[in-house]
């Protein structure tokens, strides 16, 4: 992500260069004058540097030599700023760091979350925003659900750390569970958490074709500051390949204390018969993971 940002800045100051450059071309063809006018400042700044011009007299020189470009610009009908340098960002000038110490600028973390959305299989539509508790059909259900919003964001503001690492969201179809998956990550992001969404299928999936072409598939599962793994038992079961990756994925992610958020149907007898005891155990271990029962009745075939 950060070598992600630092192209970015890198090609947004190449970018402005060649619009700064095109204009410079383009006032010079139409006034000769120009030329000088552009270059005196630098050769007035040598003179100072060199002890061969007082402060003041330098300083005076260059805002006579300012004030006539603007001046010739508004004479040209353009901007009196048409050759000032171009930033997209005049705070950092496109450097993407503001301060001493360097911190990032607000728009490279606006950047950063853009890049991390994209990356992420989040949407911006599942949101703790966009979370509405007109949807359900009962005073329980809706206590449930606004609980349950409470929870996830409780659990978002102690990230990269929380208590307990891990959270399985369990219940029937339509009741919300990747909602408040997707929800976790977008927040996640916002806070400016790398984060991973995928489906259980779609690890797999990478997986597979990563042994195909003999790529490290799995890195992103491992490395990631938040992973999201969403409809659990919808995977395909590959021998020697479905539970060990998902064994791997839970142990090596636990023994880096980072956080990994699994959203099943399957309920505790439905996760040991599916994956066995020696991963099933890994989810549904006290000292790692909050566990969550959503209960209702179905919200998809509600809104139909």
């Amino acid at each position: 992500m950060k070598n992600e940002l630092v192209r970015y800045y890198s090609d947004l100051r190449d970018k402005n260069l060649r619009l700064h450059q095109k204009r410079v071309a383009e006032c010079e063809a139409k006034n000769s004058r120009f030329r000088a006018l552009l270059s005196e400042p630098g050769l007035v700044m040598q003179q100072w540097a060199a002890g061969k011009l007082p402060l003041a007299t330098a300083t005076s020189r260059i805002g006579l030599v300012t004030a006539e470009r603007k001046n010739l610009l508004i004479s040209m009908g353009l901007p009196s700023d048409y050759l000032d340098p171009i930033y997209t960002c005049p705070k950092c000038q496109d450097k993407g760091e503001v301060g001493n110490p360097s911190k990032l600028c607000s728009c490279a973390l606006k950047k950063q979350q853009e890049l991390m959305l994209s990356a992420s299989r989040i949407n911006d539509r599942e949101t703790f925003a966009n979370f509405s508790d007109a949807i359900y059909p009962g005073d329980e259900q809706k206590k449930q659900g606004l609980g349950m919003k409470r929870f996830c964001e409780r659990y978002v503001a102690a990230l990269p750390k929380p208590e307990k690492p891990n959270l399985l969201i369990v219940g029937q179809s339509g009741l919300g569970k990747s909602f408040f998956g997707n929800a976790i990550g977008y927040a996640a992001i916002e806070k400016g958490v790398q984060t991973v969404k995928t489906t259980a299928y779609q690890c797999i999936q990478d997986i597979l074709s990563g042994i195909d072409t003999r790529e490290d598939a799995i890195a992103p599962y491992l490395s990631a500051r938040l992973l999201i793994l969403d409809d659990l038992g919808t995977e395909a079961m590959v021998p020697n390949v479905t539970v060990e990756t998902i064994f791997r994925i839970l142990n090596e992610r636990a023994a880096a204390q980072l956080p990994t958020v699994m959203v099943t149907n399957l309920d505790r007898e439905g996760l040991f018969e599916r994956y066995g005891e020696r991963v099933a155990s890994r989810m549904i271990d006290g000292a790692l993971t909050s566990i969550v029962l959503l209960r209702g009745e179905n919200l998809r075939t509600r809104m139909r």
